[in-house]
């Protein structure tokens, strides 16, 4: 493998990885608070507790 292949398959794996992120950072902006498994109360209980 010769250098310009493995400088253009470098630049390919770090623009995969950042598009990773990028979706990551914007799914989590579109759907803030509970990402699971954190223990939350489910809206079920929420509405009970408001209720009294």
């Amino acid at each position: 493998m010769n250098a310009e292949l493995q400088s253009i398959l470098a630049l390919v794996v770090v623009a995969i990885a950042a598009t990773a992120l990028v979706v990551r950072l914007v799914k989590k902006r579109k759907n803030p608070g509970c990402g699971g498994e954190c223990a939350c109360p489910t809206d079920d209980l929420k509405v009970r507790i408001r209720r009294g």
